[in-house]
């Protein structure tokens, strides 16, 4: 009974992990979207950017801020697409891990450590999974 039931719920998990995958895609797009039209258009900007970069300990400030700012508008139609998921994947994960070290690591996730945490898991899971049916990754 439990094995049949346990069988039953992986088949259902199963038909709807494609559109799981796809709904991640644009819910990060959406995020990174956010954020990296805020570090290079928005009040804080590629200059206050760099200042905190540099505030946290993060070498060549004004670079990563460029990098950071740019990788994220460039990750939205990728995402959106499913193209090179798994790279872009890494790559922001990677991102996200910084960010949750530099930044955090003295207030914990009380001063906000839980974004960073929760986009780098669901990139963590692109990159385990890769984009799914829905995506142009597939058909490469």
């Amino acid at each position: 009974m439990a094995a049949s039931m346990l069988v039953h719920l992986l088949d259902f998990t199963g038909q709807f992990l494609d559109m799981t995958l796809l709904v991640l895609r644009v819910i990060l797009a959406i995020v990174f979207a956010s954020h990296g039209w805020y570090k290079s258009f928005g009040k804080q900007g590629f200059v206050e950017s760099a200042r905190r970069y540099a505030f946290h300990g993060i070498p060549f400030p004004l670079f990563f801020s460029y990098l950071v700012a740019i990788s994220q508008l460039v990750a939205v139609p990728l995402l959106l697409l499913g193209l090179l998921t798994r790279w872009l994947a890494l790559f922001l994960f990677v991102q996200m891990i910084v960010a949750t070290w530099a930044k955090y690591r003295e207030n914990g996730i009380f001063d906000g450590a839980d974004l960073p945490m929760s986009t780098g898991a669901g990139c963590l899971l692109l990159l385990v999974l890769g984009p799914g049916a829905f995506a142009l990754d597939a058909f490469i």
